[in-house]
């Protein structure tokens, strides 16, 4: 009896509470707690929320970027004999006269995250056959049956840039891959100048590299960069060497001055490990005033004992969002027989070797509509202490030539 009236006192003293917790949750006037207990039920499945359920790592985002260029010209010699001769001399892109030239045609696409990135810009025309021919000439052939370098650079299909980007921390990069060159004040793209036709100082530095490359940004003003690379636009290398490259650009944020200082160091010979070596030092510094900018190039190279100097003063003046006037001046010495021009002759092709003074002035008006499509009329005199020109068989100092470009970009 006595341990029935304790199970009586103890399953009363235990439904006591759910007793008052179900009349707490019920109306006062509610008939009976009993239908409020299905309410309940979900309680059975606390234990459950003890494990919380992982929510999925969102991927990093991705930024896409892409750029588009169209660059055709037309060219008149007027040192031409027939018309169709280009001019000599150190011109790089311009090469083709009395024809209307399809210069390049340029797709580029960038993919930026967090911490890697990558870059691709692929084109065709006379401009990249004409970069193709330089690392067609500075390449080592492949080892397979079929030349890898005929095969590669063969054409008017240009690789221009393809390099992937892995970002360790927020100021240190490292770039593997192709990816154009630090030096000089102008670039492959024609857009992206102040005039259309290149200086002669461009005629005389690297292109495209094949390597590694490292960009340290020590603070908002002040980037560096040291890069491994094959050599001057070959891939594969044609030795064993390698070419070291560093650079230094000074750009203070909205001060509208850029200057930067690049040098390339290493052997560039056509087989094994010995041979010259060839250091390039190039210094660039522009400021944007007001409407004006000004610039001016550097350049010192030296391969083995020969070696040129020279220098690039250019200016570029906005009268208004649609139309510009851009000039440039410059002049190249070479020593210890430096320089070397071959152009064709009746007799066949003949070849200058030897020491030389080259200056060139030109002027060119742009058109701008849209701020996406650009007209530029160019005039241009290249001249010479030596008979580096010609007009048909005659070889003279001087040449002088006009063109229209046509430039679509985005």
């Amino acid at each position: 009896m006595r341990n029935l009236l304790g199970s009586v006192i103890a399953t009363v003293i235990v439904l006591s509470p759910l007793a008052a917790f179900g009349q707490a949750a019920t109306p006062v006037d509610a008939p009976a707690a009993t239908p409020a207990q299905p309410a309940a039920a979900p309680a059975t499945a606390a234990p459950a929320t003890l494990v919380a359920p992982v929510a999925p790592v969102a991927a990093p985002p991705i930024a896409f970027t892409w750029e588009a260029l169209v660059d055709a010209y037309y060219m008149y010699n007027f040192t031409g004999d027939p018309s169709t001769q280009g001019p000599a001399g150190a011109r790089q892109f311009d090469v083709v006269a009395n024809s209307f030239s399809l210069n390049y045609a340029k797709l580029g696409v960038a993919a930026d995250t967090q911490y890697v990135a990558f870059r691709m810009d692929l084109g065709a025309g006379h401009l990249a056959a004409v970069i193709n021919a330089a690392s067609k000439g500075t390449s080592a052939p492949g080892t397979v049956p079929v030349d890898l370098v005929a095969t590669q650079y063969g054409n008017d299909f240009l690789v221009e840039q393809a390099f992937a980007t892995v970002k360790p921390t927020s100021w240190l990069t490292l770039d593997a891959g192709r990816f154009v060159t630090t030096a000089s004040a102008e670039v492959i793209e024609s857009n992206k100048n102040w005039l259309y036709s290149r200086s002669m100082l461009f005629y005389g530095v690297p292109l495209l590299h094949t390597g590694l490359r490292v960009n340290a940004t020590v603070n908002p003003s002040l980037k560096l960069q040291a890069s491994l690379v094959n050599g001057w636009n070959n891939d594969p290398d044609n030795n064993i060497g390698k070419t070291f490259g560093a650079n230094a650009t000074f750009a203070p944020p909205d001060s509208g001055l850029n200057a930067s200082l690049t040098t390339y160091i290493g052997k560039e010979t056509t087989a094994g490990s010995g041979g010259n070596t060839r250091i390039l030092i190039d210094g660039v510094v522009t400021k944007d005033i007001a409407q004006a900018s000004v610039g001016l190039n550097v350049d010192y190279l030296k391969d083995g004992t020969p070696y040129w100097i020279g220098a690039a003063a250019m200016g570029k003046y906005a009268f208004t969002d649609m139309f510009n006037l851009a000039a440039r001046f410059e002049l190249i010495s070479s020593k210890q027989n430096a320089f070397t021009v071959a152009f064709p002759a009746p007799s066949g092709a003949t070849v200058y070797q030897g020491d030389a003074v080259l200056y060139e002035g030109t002027l060119m008006g742009g058109l701008v509509v849209a701020k996406h499509f650009e007209t530029r009329l160019e005039l241009r005199g290249d001249f010479a202490n030596q008979d580096l020109f010609y007009k048909g068989g005659a070889a003279r100092k001087n040449q002088f030539t006009g063109l229209a470009a046509f430039l679509a970009y985005f």
